[in-house]
């Protein structure tokens, strides 16, 4: 390799810098209600519109910075996220409040996206990339083990506000990398940039955002009349903004002239499959299912369900660098496919944790599924990535980005609707309650073995076509 270690360095604090701010803000969600004398699904409402208000440029950010440059598009967002800080420490009321923590998550969100593209674009050889593309899947487990620890100490002594200068020093930091190590657009871009339309990316994140938080706010067991209000307003921007994206394209179309949404990645052989594999990847989560399981059935903080998680977390860890040294070795499709049989197989073993198990049961349940599972992260983005034009890695960055959130939000109404209320119902504490929650538990291991055997299958129907679209009788016919 012969490209700069501080351009590697760059990418990475821009992809992580999305895990520190979510990551703290659970963490302030409690202390801001209080301060804003603020109800309980209002402070929901927060934390959701603010995600999905991130959704709402994220095939913007992949469009530009195609077109004008990652440093130019890297510049731009990490300021954002400097002011939404400063926003966010000086909110006086709910509404700037909710203004700077979107703000927020529309920067990180950019920054994360021509991370990943800058990262797909430093390594040339198939090899070096896969490692690469390990680390990258390092990310999230090591965040999830620092932030939480770090945010469970600072605000309680030093309030949430202090958080926020956390998010500025990681805005200044990749400011600081991103102008040193990146480049702008070449003359080529720079002559395209002025044909630039905007409409078209932001009205396909409109309905990315549109269709994400009408997710989030579905929630068939809540009485909430306020989420249901919301939930029916996001559906009603999300189909209109898919509308009016069909009558623009339609008439840019008619008129000879291209627009900035790239969705060339769909034109590889296989792409739909792998979108969908990102899809299952993060719509169920094993991770998610046991820090519920750890708060609720067992009554522990976010902080001790931080510390309690950490061994999953590490061995999450070894499991994405195996995962990434093994698909420079044997191939990402061939790693992603047996990771994913292997987190389907050990996630049988949420039956071992029964109503009056101790919580280390479902800790090393999950240590030893976190292997294969963060393993299988790094092979099926290298898969993603790998299909990008050579000029549209910031595209296809945005649609790894659209499908991981898209799961999230799906992933989430099965949370809410069938499992957590059931996990929930412990307010006697009483075996049959235990019961009740064990059975939830399992019913989120069936989810994730069905998802991540489903995953598998595809994986593997895109390596037969790639093989087939590569083998020398297919380009003969």
């Amino acid at each position: 390799m012969n490209q700069s270690p501080l351009r590697l360095v760059t990418a990475f604090l821009a992809i992580s810098a999305s895990l520190v701010c979510f990551a703290s803000l659970e963490f302030m969600l409690v202390a801001i209600q209080k301060d804003f004398s603020m109800s309980a699904d209002a402070t929901v409402a927060l934390a959701q519109i603010s995600a999905g208000a991130c959704l709402a440029v994220v095939f913007l950010a992949g469009s530009l910075a195609d077109r004008l440059g990652d440093r130019t598009v890297m510049t731009v967002a990490c300021i954002g996220l400097a002011t939404g800080a400063f926003i966010v420490g000086l909110s006086s009321s709910s509404t700037v409040l909710l203004l700077g923590v979107s703000l927020t998550g529309m920067a990180t969100i950019t920054m994360a996206i021509v991370g990943l593209s800058v990262l797909n674009k430093i390594f040339e050889t198939t090899a070096d990339r896969a490692r690469a593309f390990g680390v990258f899947a390092v990310v999230a487990p090591v965040m999830s083990i620092t932030v939480p620890l770090l945010a469970g100490l600072i605000v309680p002594r030093a309030g949430w506000r202090s958080m926020t200068v956390l998010w500025v020093a990681v805005a200044l930091t990749t400011l600081l990398f991103a102008r040193r190590t990146l480049r702008c657009a070449s003359p080529n871009r720079a002559s395209d940039s002025q044909r630039l339309e905007l409409f078209t990316p932001l009205l396909a994140g409109l309905a990315l955002a549109g269709i994400g938080l009408t997710f989030s706010f579905i929630n068939i067991n809540s009485r909430s009349q306020q989420h249901l209000g919301h939930a029916i307003i996001s559906s009603i921007v999300g189909v209109t903004a898919i509308l009016l994206l069909v009558v623009v394209i339609r008439l840019r179309s008619g008129l000879g002239s291209r627009t900035t949404l790239d969705l060339r990645w769909f034109q590889a052989r296989g792409s739909f499959s792998i979108f969908i594999v990102v899809f299952l990847l993060f719509s169920v989560n094993l991770f998610f299912y046991t820090f519920l399981l750890m708060q609720f059935r067992y009554h522990q903080t976010l902080l001790e369900t931080a510390v309690i998680l950490v061994l999953p977390q590490v061995t999450a860890a070894f499991g994405a660098i195996f995962g990434g040294r093994a698909s420079a070795k044997w191939g990402s499709s061939r790693v992603a496919t047996t990771a994913l049989l292997g987190a389907a197989a050990l996630s049988f073993g949420v039956f071992f944790v029964q109503p009056e198990s101790s919580p280390w049961v479902a800790v090393v349940v999950l240590a030893l599924a976190a292997v294969p599972i963060s393993g299988a992260v790094g092979p099926v983005t290298q898969s993603f990535m790998t299909l990008a034009p050579t000029d549209g890695e910031g595209a296809a960055s945005s649609l790894r980005n659209a499908a991981s959130n898209l799961g999230i939000a799906i992933g989430g109404v099965i949370v809410a609707s069938i499992i957590f209320n059931d996990l929930d119902a412990d307010t006697e504490r009483n075996f049959a309650a235990y019961q009740q929650q064990t059975d939830a538990f399992h019913l989120a291991g069936v989810f994730c073995i069905v998802g991540y055997l489903f995953a598998a299958g595809l994986v593997a129907v895109h390596r037969s076509r790639s093989r087939a679209a590569m083998s020398p009788i297919h380009s003969v016919h």
